[in-house]
């Protein structure tokens, strides 16, 4: 056997432990600053960070075992456990033995990190840096391969240091240095702020002040139904508007500082004109009223537009609506009829004078078009508007909740080869998944990944009114657990899903939370914000 196998070996598991360290604290840094986007930091993404770490301690282990079985350069047992007491390059040599420990103790308090003080774990975790120094100049000065080395510590140090300045820029637009756990300003009731039911598709009600969006101008205020009013916005300074696809909606920052969401029933093609329609909710909370006081030339604002309630590709299409639930559906219809793909619209309303729209939707077809009176034709016929379709059918609904539940109840007892997508006006009356008492809200924590906050969530408030406390434009809408919006990307932790925008298939996911209801289940959650 060639004497320098070993040494070879030792180079080997050298530069490959160093490589993969340096870019284990690179891709964390990437996730944690969202440098690769807003949405990119799934949980599978924070497992390759890990994965990245324990593979470095493989080739570690290679390291050290082929130095100390190596002869050609002598460096035993004892020289790599105590720093400067070897006879090769002593300084070098303990620079590398140093981050040994330092790494060691970072990999121990990540595995011990449920059972350890948080802090005591930030703290440690922060030590990577101490590692990534030691192990670039430990590669430097006691290897031999000095070209190939060189320029990747070149490149390797700029990516750290531009990364971990950017961290801390950004870490103090996001941190606030006044705010604490123990702040009074964080005491239950004493935000204003509180969850309120959806008056009408896309809309829920939220009295808050502080998200000021894009600033756009009432161009047109149009009658579209009884007591349902059609609103144009375009943007304030003349230039086009965000693009959407149907299903999509605004949040309308109203003039009294009022936030309601909206489903946008437009032409998405039209990126100058943005159209919502507003049913008047009588004896709701004002946000109605307040936009069927609006005025044409008056500002506004908006933020989005989000898309919940996506239109999928299909071979057929079923779309039901009722009331003032036709405005997302409608340029559902619209997409399907331009395509040139087979679809058929089922529209309910009190009267015919109820029905917004209903002209416009007929001009699309009037043979695929039903509009169902309640005055004249009574309720809807859903068993044979579903019978007459294919199987593998998406049947998009949007309506009053005994809609919604009648649908449903069709389609998984007699039409279970259908497709279902439904938004909601407000939380469903009865779901799988609350048929067994939850447990008792606890205490727990929540991490904000990208500041390093942690905020401790008492069991009287939710995880989202905490958050809110120190992220305070986080989005949110119905605050009720059923439209989406509030939904947080889950890197570590377990949650407590209390909500009904998933599925009772999918209640066992640990990469999202919806925090206005949803808790946790671990000591601490860290989220992606």
């Amino acid at each position: 056997m060639d004497p320098r196998l070993w040494w070879y070996l030792a180079r080997v598991g050298g530069l490959m432990s160093w490589w993969l360290l340096s870019a284990t604290v690179v891709w964390g840094l990437l996730l944690y600053t969202r440098v690769l986007g807003p949405r990119t930091t799934t949980a599978r993404l924070f497992d390759l960070h890990r994965f990245l770490s324990v593979l470095s301690l493989v080739f570690l282990a290679v390291h050290v075992l082929a130095l100390v079985a190596d002869s050609w350069v002598d460096v035993g047992l004892p020289q790599l456990l105590f720093p400067f007491t070897s006879d090769f390059r002593p300084v070098a040599v303990a620079w590398g033995v140093i981050a040994v420990y330092l790494l060691l103790a970072v990999e121990v308090t990540s595995l011990l990190r449920r059972r350890i003080p948080h802090r005591w774990w930030r703290y440690v975790h922060t030590c990577a840096f101490a590692v990534f120094a030691l192990g670039t100049v430990h590669a430097l000065t006691a290897g031999t391969d000095t070209t190939v080395v060189r320029w990747t510590a070149v490149a390797l140090i700029a990516a750290v240091v531009f990364l971990a300045v950017y961290r801390l820029l950004a870490g103090r637009r996001t941190d606030d240095p006044d705010t604490s756990d123990d702040d009074p300003r964080h005491r239950p009731g004493e935000d204003g702020m509180a969850a309120s039911p959806r008056p009408q598709a896309g809309a829920a009600t939220t009295a808050v002040a502080h998200r000021p969006g894009r600033e756009v101008v009432v161009t047109q205020l149009r009658r579209a139904a009884d007591d349902v009013v059609a609103v144009h916005l375009a943007a304030a300074d003349g230039g086009p508007l965000p693009a959407w696809e149907p299903g999509a909606h605004i949040d309308l920052v109203l003039p009294s500082g009022l936030i309601r969401p909206y489903s946008l029933c437009g032409d998405p093609g039209d990126r100058r004109t943005y159209r919502i329609a507003v049913l008047h909710a009588r004896g709701g909370r004002g946000g109605s009223a307040e936009v069927h006081a609006l005025r044409a030339g008056q500002p506004v604002a908006i933020t989005g537009p989000r898309n919940r309630f996506p239109l999928v590709l299909a071979e057929y299409y079923l779309f039901i609506a009722g009331g003032i639930g036709i405005t997302p559906i409608m340029p559902m219809v619209k997409a399907a009829a331009a395509a040139g793909l087979p679809w058929r619209l089922l529209y309910g309303g009190r009267s015919r004078a109820a029905m917004a729209f209903a002209d416009e939707l007929l001009a699309l077809g009037d043979d695929r078009v039903r509009l169902v009176r309640q005055d004249t034709d009574g309720l809807p016929d859903l068993a044979a508007a579903l019978a007459e379709t294919p199987s593998a059918t998406a049947v998009y609904s949007c309506g009053p909740e005994a809609l919604l539940t009648a649908v449903q109840q069709l389609i998984t007892t007699r039409f279970p080869d259908r497709h279902l997508h439904t938004e909601r006006f407000g939380p469903p009356a009865t779901t799988p998944h609350q048929a067994t008492t939850p447990s008792p809200a606890g205490e727990f924590h929540v991490e904000l990944h990208r500041s390093g906050r942690v905020l401790k969530v008492p069991a009287d408030r939710s995880m989202l009114d905490v958050i809110r406390q120190t992220v305070p434009d986080v989005p949110s809408s119905c605050e009720q657990g059923f439209c989406g919006d509030c939904e947080l990307r889950v890197l570590d932790g377990i949650p407590d899903h209390r909500d009904t925008v998933l599925p009772a298939g999918q209640r066992h996911r640990r990469d999202v939370i919806y925090p206005c209801v949803s808790r946790a289940h671990s000591p601490i959650l860290s989220v992606d914000l």
